[in-house]
């Protein structure tokens, strides 16, 4: 099985579109406290945010793809978390260390953070990327969520209409010795040709169909019941 399974467009709209936010939110709260705003810094942070969201949506896909439906959706949610912001941290460790200083300091827009050592420099990044990986992972879960339970009520209704379907042709054969053979053909015919057209089609011509036996049922019941 592989692990980024089902990753695809949607997951880049996603990841694009919460880019936009969250860069628009820190664009807002920088006017808020009367700060300089500039163009390249705003830019490299939009193109960042969105490379950081397509990794934490691709851990989310693979933690969902590796336990499925086995764990229950809390599981899920807090395993990918853990897993986009760590490797969303280290992505970020790796692109600063490979960067030069001086483009560093045009994204940032300020001096280098006084971080004490290593360690809380990582630690700051880490539960940074905690905090948004959780609003965005937690988005993921929520739309996966909504699209399997549609998934499911299309299932069960397309169960529903097999089942409905199968006993419709239990009492068709019930009936054969009552309805004329050619009649019971054509008509089980033109079923099957509507359900080709479509579903509704299909459920239109079932219902007639159905309304149809009922009718023979009743006009038939009583020359059995004299028999």
């Amino acid at each position: 099985m592989r692990l980024l399974a089902g990753f695809g467009k949607r997951h880049v709209y996603l990841a694009l579109g919460f880019g936009l936010v969250v860069q628009l939110a820190h664009s807002t709260y920088a006017l808020l406290g009367k700060e300089d705003l500039h163009a390249v810094p705003m830019l490299a942070w939009a193109v960042l945010f969105f490379f950081l969201a397509l990794i934490g949506l691709g851990c989310a896909v693979a933690i969902d793809n590796l336990l499925g439906d086995s764990a229950p959706t809390g599981t899920r949610l807090v395993l990918a978390m853990v897993a986009a912001a760590i490797v969303t941290t280290l992505a970020v460790e790796m692109l600063f260390y490979l960067v030069p200083q001086g483009v560093i300091l045009a994204i940032e827009g300020h001096e280098k953070a006084p971080f004490v050592s290593d360690f809380h420099r990582i630690a700051f990044r880490f539960t940074t990327s905690a905090g948004w990986s959780l609003m965005l992972v937690a988005l993921y879960m929520m739309l996966q969520a909504s699209r399997r339970a549609s998934e499911r009520l299309h299932e069960m209704q397309l169960a529903a209409l097999t089942a409905e379907r199968a006993l419709v042709e239990g009492d068709l054969r019930a009936m054969q010795a009552r309805v004329d053979p050619d009649l019971l053909f054509d008509t089980l015919l033109a079923v099957d040709r509507a359900y080709a057209t479509s579903t509704r089609s299909g459920e239109e011509a079932l219902d007639d169909l159905i309304g149809f036996l009922r009718a023979a049922a009743k006009a038939t019941s009583p020359a059995c019941a004299s028999a």
